[in-house]
C-alpha cells in the first residue's frame, strides 16, 4: 500500500482538483442535487425527525459555528440525509470532509464535489493537512460543518457505531469552539446497502437529535480526562462527541 503524502508538497499536489473558490455555477449545481436528494428521501421514502427544535436551537446563535457530527451508514448518507437538515442559501450549505482520492482524484470530481463544499481530507495525511485547516477555519468563522467522527462508514452489524472516534472531531471542537450538534440516524442501511450505487426506495429512515452544546473555555477545562496538551484535550472532547452518539444509540435502540 502506498504511504499517504505527508510532506506540504505532496499534499498540494494530492488536493490539486479541490477549488474551494466562488463560482458562479456552484450554488446552481448544489441546488440541483438538494433537491434531488430532498425528492429521494421525503418522495421515494419516508424521513422523519425527533427533536428537530433542538436542531434549529444549534444555528440560533450569529456568528458562531455550527459543528453537527453523525454516525455513518451509506455511501450517500450526504447529501441524501444532510440535505434534509440544512439551509438553502449556498452560503449556509455545510461544509464537509471528503476523502481526497475517491472525491477529487480527477479534473472532473474535483469540479463537482468542490460545487458540493466537499473538503478534501488525506486518510493518514495528519490533522495539519491544508483540508483539515481549512475546516477549522470556515467553524472559526461561523459556518457550518458536518463531519462523520466515525472515519468511514461503519461495517459493524446491525450498523452500530464503530468505535473509537477519529481525534479530528476533537480537535474541531477544542480549537474552533463551535456549537456542537449530535445526531444519530436509523435506515439508510436499508435505502442504500453497502455495495448498492442508487437508493432504494419504500423505506423509513428516522433521524433522533441530541441537544446543542456550546463550546467554550470553561468546557474545555471541564473535558473529564484532559491533561496538559492540545493532543490530551483533543482527545478528551473526542471521548465527548462519542459518548453523545452512543448515548442516542442506546436509546435509538432499546
Amino acid at each position: 500500500m502506498q504511504a499517504p503524502p505527508r510532506s506540504e508538497g505532496e499534499q498540494d499536489y494530492a488536493i490539486r482538483h479541490w477549488r474551494p473558490q466562488d463560482a458562479w455555477y456552484k450554488p446552481a449545481v448544489c441546488a440541483f442535487v438538494v433537491e434531488l436528494s430532498r425528492f429521494t428521501m421525503n418522495r421515494l421514502n419516508r424521513l422523519s425527525f425527533e427533536g428537530r427544535e433542538r436542531w434549529e436551537e444549534a444555528f440560533s446563535q450569529p456568528d458562531v459555528g455550527v459543528l453537527s457530527f453523525s454516525n455513518h451508514v451509506s455511501l450517500f448518507d450526504d447529501p441524501l440525509l444532510i440535505s434534509n437538515l440544512g439551509q438553502t442559501r449556498y452560503r449556509d450549505v455545510r461544509w464537509i470532509p471528503a476523502d481526497h482520492q475517491n472525491f477529487f482524484g480527477s479534473w472532473l470530481k474535483g469540479a463537482f464535489f468542490s460545487c458540493g463544499k466537499c473538503v478534501p481530507i488525506i486518510r493518514g495525511g495528519g490533522l495539519a493537512q491544508p483540508g483539515f485547516e481549512f475546516l477549522l477555519s470556515r467553524l472559526r468563522d461561523g459556518d457550518w460543518v458536518h463531519i462523520f467522527p466515525e472515519g468511514g462508514r461503519t461495517r459493524e452489524p446491525d450498523a452500530r457505531l464503530r468505535t473509537p472516534f477519529k481525534t479530528g472531531v476533537g480537535r474541531l471542537l477544542v480549537e474552533a469552539m463551535p456549537v456542537a450538534m449530535p445526531f444519530y440516524h436509523r435506515g439508510m442501511g436499508e435505502l442504500l446497502p453497502i455495495g448498492s450505487r442508487l437508493p432504494r426506495w419504500g423505506n423509513q429512515v428516522k433521524v433522533r437529535f441530541g441537544h446543542p452544546t456550546r463550546i467554550d473555555q470553561r468546557w474545555v477545562e471541564g473535558l473529564e480526562g484532559a491533561a496538559e496538551g492540545a493532543s490530551s484535550r483533543w482527545q478528551a472532547a473526542t471521548a465527548w462527541a462519542q459518548a453523545q452518539l452512543c448515548e442516542l444509540e442506546t436509546t435509538a435502540l432499546s
